[in-house]
C-alpha cells in the first residue's frame, strides 16, 4: 500500500521538524547548528525530504553535487535516512526517486551514497570538505531503467 507523501527541498517551515529527524543521524549537532545549516533557501536547496500527510517529515537526505574529472558531475549524498514505523521502504523508494531526478537535472551522471560512519556531523563536515570519500554505493545514472525525468520535479515546500 503506497501511502500519500509530498517531496521537495527543505522549506523554512518545516527546519524545526526535520531537526527532530537529523539530531537522531548525528549526535553532535545541535539546534543551532541545524540553524545554521538550513538559514537560507539556497542551503536548504541540498536537503532533500519526504513529508506525510500529517506533514511529519519521514524521510531526510542531504545532496551535492561534485566534479569527477572525465566521469563528470557526481551527486554526493552523505546522509539518507529514512523514517517510518509502517513504510520505510516506501519513505525510502519515493526520497530515491526524487534524489535520481534531481541528479538527472542537474546533469549528474552517477549517485555517490556515502556508507553509513561516524555519528558526529563534524566528522562529516570533514569529509565534505576535504573529498576524501570514496567508499559507498555508487549508482550509474546511465543504466537507470527510466531515463526520462523522474515526473517528481524540485519544488518548494
Amino acid at each position: 500500500m503506497e501511502l500519500d507523501y509530498k517531496v521537495g527541498v527543505l522549506g523554512a517551515a518545516d527546519v524545526y521538524r526535520a531537526f527532530a529527524v537529523i539530531q537522531h543521524v548525528f549526535s553532535d549537532l545541535d539546534l543551532e547548528k541545524w540553524k545554521a545549516l538550513t538559514a537560507t533557501a539556497e542551503l536548504r536547496n541540498d536537503w532533500l525530504v519526504v513529508k506525510d500527510a500529517r506533514g511529519y517529515i519521514r524521510g531526510l537526505c542531504y545532496v551535492f553535487t561534485r566534479s569527477r574529472g572525465v566521469s563528470g558531475l557526481q551527486m554526493e549524498i552523505p546522509i539518507f535516512a529514512s523514517v517510518s514505523l509502517f513504510d520505510e521502504q516506501g519513505v525510502a523508494r519515493r526520497l530515491f526517486e526524487f534524489a535520481k531526478a534531481r541528479a538527472k537535472l542537474e546533469a549528474c551522471s552517477m549517485i555517490h551514497f556515502w556508507s553509513g560512519g561516524s555519528k558526529k556531523w563534524s566528522n562529516l563536515a570533514a569529509l565534505i570538505e576535504a573529498d576524501c570519500l570514496n567508499d559507498g554505493l555508487v549508482y550509474d545514472l546511465s543504466t537507470d531503467s527510466r531515463n526520462a525525468l523522474h515526473p517528481i520535479l524540485p519544488v518548494k515546500m
